[in-house]
């Protein structure tokens, strides 16, 4: 089953700031875009998309976990701080989509839509994405990007790589930065840096882009494998099936 519904395949609206005209996802293949990877796509000296294309880090990790400063370039205080793998840093990234820009507002760099984390609470999805909505942009791999910690399942994340929990690496399928390269750039030598960078990584689930219009239901295939799970999307499987 395709818990990742399909209104991304149809339409989906990016939404950033005051927005005066709008983009839609362009198919080059069967779906609206695609995954990409920036580091990779810098390294070898494209766009690591086709056409026109851009690949936009769809990761909003910052610096101590704070919120992105996308809308205040260069602020650093105890809310806000600099992206981690987005907007100046996106080459960074290992994880992103391939975007056709230019066509709607953006306050990043490279005019890249807004990426936000589906887990954060209304008030700062509402905040980062100016009053839309933040859609995951992949799906968990249930077998590879999950982890059980006190007898609960849930997504792997940066704390479970300082807690030995996991070797990150390729044992996860949608992790980011998953031999630490972006970060150990980010970090410049600075150890505290470096470890605080990798408690940000995250899975699938830790990312994705504001929209304008309503977001796809995506169940949380880790979170799923727990008996007491409630599902969120009409007609999803019970745990476990």
């Amino acid at each position: 089953m395709n818990l990742l519904k399909t209104a991304l395949t149809y339409a989906a609206l990016f939404s950033v700031g005051a927005v005066t005209s709008v983009a839609c996802f362009e198919p080059e293949l069967d779906i609206p875009s695609f995954r990409c990877n920036p580091a990779q796509a810098t390294k070898q000296g494209d766009n690591g998309c086709p056409g026109e294309e851009t690949c936009c880090s769809d990761d909003p990790a910052t610096v101590g976990g704070k919120l992105p400063n996308y809308y205040m370039d260069g602020v650093s205080n105890e809310r806000y701080g600099a992206p981690l793998f987005s907007d100046n840093n996106n080459a960074l990234s290992t994880q992103g989509m391939c975007v056709k820009t230019g066509d709607f507002d953006s306050p990043l760099i490279n005019g890249c839509p807004v990426p936000c984390n589906p887990k954060w609470d209304a008030d700062t999805i509402n905040e980062i994405c100016m009053g839309s909505q933040c859609c995951q942009t992949q799906e968990l791999d249930p077998a590879r990007d999950c982890i059980m910690v006190d007898g609960k399942w849930r997504a792997a994340n940066g704390s479970d790589i300082i807690a030995k929990r996991t070797g990150w690496g390729p044992q996860h399928a949608t992790n980011q930065d998953p031999f630490a390269e972006g970060c150990t750039i980010f970090s410049q030598g600075d150890q505290k840096s470096l470890v605080d960078c990798i408690e940000q990584l995250g899975v699938a689930s830790s990312r994705g882009f504001c929209y304008l219009l309503g977001c796809p239901c995506v169940e949380d295939v880790c979170e799923m494998k727990n008996p007491d799970y409630v599902p969120r999307c009409t007609g999803a499987p019970a745990p476990g099936v």
